[in-house]
């Protein structure tokens, strides 16, 4: 589907459109920031380390259509809701309370550690889940976001209960850490489907998305210190071998959310695929969980709840 999608952006012209991207300091964000630019957009990428930002927006501007283009960062913590709620109120300053795609890549692969953060909160879970809730619930309660939000993350399976009192999965944290990884795992994935689904109902003007990414040859399994023999088979032997057939690389993935953003041509496909999709844009069959209004409504709340109380 990339090269699909690679096809279908060659003449997109995102003049005048915005584009934020957490998590776009690296990896798949940081390629996602440049195709923006490539395609004419105005880019506000948000991560947490300046050097890294700086040197997304330097080849950003490299590859730019034009030199009207407005390029910016939001250096944040994103594993911190204080951070998150700062970020967000700088890029609604940033982009005049205008943004029209929202992309969300921060975090990662889970590593089966159950760590805190200084707030208390389980370190996984607060960027992979709660910050990606957070940031879609601002920017959309504020009218700041406009057009389309995508997360991109690995499907939600096929869950019909989840113990929403656990959802740090801390009960796991004494299991042994693949055991913790596989629990945050299926917890990040049933949770995202259930995002959406709740955002949806909340925000029918936004369209809300949530994609597999499949395998693309990044080193976030360094950075998220999953463990090492799994490292060393994940960015030695798959993604390299991935790469080269049926998987991306960053700058070759990055047309698929670009494309679902901002080409079109994604009409017809949403129309027939909808809004879970896998690396080929093909439908994912949301998980039970996720489809029970009830679930939507009682999640939605949760994470909001940790975001009242900071």
């Amino acid at each position: 589907m990339s090269t699909q999608a690679r096809k279908a952006n060659t003449n997109l012209d995102l003049t005048g459109k915005s584009a934020v991207i957490a998590g776009g300091s690296q990896g798949i964000g940081a390629g996602v920031a440049i195709r923006f630019a490539q395609a004419g957009a105005n880019v506000l990428v948000v991560g947490r380390s300046k050097e890294r930002l700086e040197k997304v927006i330097s080849e950003a501007r490299k590859v730019a259509k034009s030199t009207e283009q407005k390029f910016d960062y939001v250096s944040a913590d994103l594993s911190l809701v204080s951070g998150t709620k700062a970020a967000a109120k700088e890029i609604e300053a940033k982009t005049s309370g205008h943004v029209d795609y929202l992309i969300q890549t921060q975090g990662g692969m889970p590593n089966g550690r159950y760590e805190t953060t200084p707030e208390g909160i389980e370190s996984h879970f607060a960027v992979q889940v709660l910050s990606r809730f957070h940031l879609n619930y601002v920017l959309a309660s504020s009218g700041t976001l406009k057009n389309t939000s995508i997360i991109i993350l690995a499907p939600g399976g096929t869950q019909s209960e989840f113990n929403l009192d656990d959802i740090e999965v801390a009960s796991a944290k004494n299991d042994g850490q693949y055991t913790q990884l596989g629990k945050q795992g299926a917890r990040d994935s049933v949770i995202s489907d259930t995002i959406t689904k709740s955002l949806q109902s909340r925000f029918p003007q936004i369209k809300f998305f949530h994609i597999s990414p499949g395998l693309v040859q990044t080193d976030t399994t360094t950075n998220q210190g999953v463990p090492a023999p799994l490292r060393l088979l994940i960015n030695h032997v798959v993604l390299p071998i991935a790469a080269r057939t049926f998987g991306n690389t960053i700058t070759s993935y990055a047309d698929i959310p670009v494309f679902l953003a901002a080409n079109e041509g994604r009409e017809a496909l949403v129309k027939e695929e909808g809004y879970f999709l896998d690396v080929k844009n093909k439908r994912v069959v949301p998980n039970p969980y996720a489809t029970e209004e009830k679930n939507q409504e009682a999640v939605f709340e949760r994470l909001k709840g940790y975001l009242d109380g900071r």
